[in-house]
């Protein structure tokens, strides 16, 4: 045996006396029993730790957006409404203005002079318009974006919740904040295409009949005065200076009511053929008046 290796005894079973384990005793030469390999002592295994499990993580809340429910739009419904107010007021004042000058109670200084000043706040408060449209509609496309984003997060959240990853109390409070959040840009939304509606409607507050009036009024005007010019009562420079932004104006008054005025032509037409009908005994005299009746309400409907 090699010194320093630890050498396997066994006891011999004739002289009971703790040998090297060998086929015979070295004492009394009985043969020894076939020595057992040394037994390991099996060390328990620490108990293998599964990885532990990542917390539950819901879902990344988005960043905090800001609110596209602007504070801006506080009061912005009165302002539209006065803006489109004192425009309908300019138009109205504009053309009695020259009804006035045209009937000779306005000299012709005086009438420049204010005509100038309403045209200048008229052209004024319509550009304040035309920004307020820019603004409102690309406000309106901000809170479209933003609702569809919260619509989606609302789906997700809901998924993540139905497979188990989100818990109920996590999924109910962030779902309540989602749809708060919905629900204030829908109303944002809603208050916007009311401005915008407000505001793409010049002479909104005016009946159809009430336009019709006023183009009338003002190109019979526009041509008494255009007569005037021509017999001397009146200096072209007056006409020359307002020219141009009166004919613009009974342009834009037809605009507004030119679909209208088609509509009344052809019943008028119709009415025109009918009476024909009547004179040539096409039709009864009863058969007339009812038809006409008819015709002529149409008409009241078309300016009412």
């Amino acid at each position: 045996m090699l010194a320093g290796l630890e050498e396997t005894r066994i006891r011999c079973p004739n002289c009971g006396r703790n040998v090297p384990a060998m086929k015979y005793c070295i004492y009394c030469g009985a043969q020894l029993p076939t020595a057992l390999p040394p037994q390991r002592i099996e060390r328990p295994r620490p108990t293998e730790v599964p990885p532990p499990v990542p917390p539950l993580v819901p879902p990344p809340t988005p960043p905090a957006q800001p609110s596209l429910a602007a504070p801006s739009l506080t009061g912005l419904e009165g302002e539209v409404a006065s803006l489109m107010s004192n425009i309908s007021t300019l138009y109205t004042r504009k053309v009695a203005l020259f009804k006035l000058f045209q009937s000779g109670e306005v000299s012709e200084t005086i009438f420049l002079k204010l005509y100038n000043e309403y045209s200048g706040k008229l052209s004024e408060m319509l550009n304040t318009r035309v920004r307020r449209l820019e603004d409102l509609r690309r406000r309106l496309d901000e809170v479209n974006r933003r609702l569809n984003e919260v619509a989606l997060n609302i789906e997700e959240l809901s998924v993540r919740h139905k497979i188990g990853e989100v818990d109920l109390t996590t999924f109910s409070q962030k779902s309540e904040k989602l749809k708060i959040e919905q629900r204030e840009l829908e109303n944002t939304a809603k208050s916007i295409k009311a401005n915008l509606e407000r505001l793409e409607k010049i002479l909104g507050d005016k009946s159809p009949s009430e336009i019709r009036d006023m183009e009338a009024g003002l190109q019979a005007a526009y041509d008494a005065i255009k007569k005037m010019v021509e017999e001397g009562k009146v200096s072209s420079t007056v006409l020359n200076n307002v020219k141009s932004d009166v004919e613009e104006t009974i342009a834009f008054l037809d605009s507004l009511i030119r679909e209208r005025k088609e509509r009344e032509r052809i019943l008028k037409e119709e009415i025109e053929a009918l009476q024909a009908r009547y004179k040539i005994g096409e039709i009864t005299i009863e058969e007339y008046e009812k038809r006409k009746k008819e015709l002529q309400e149409e008409i009241n409907k078309v300016w009412s």
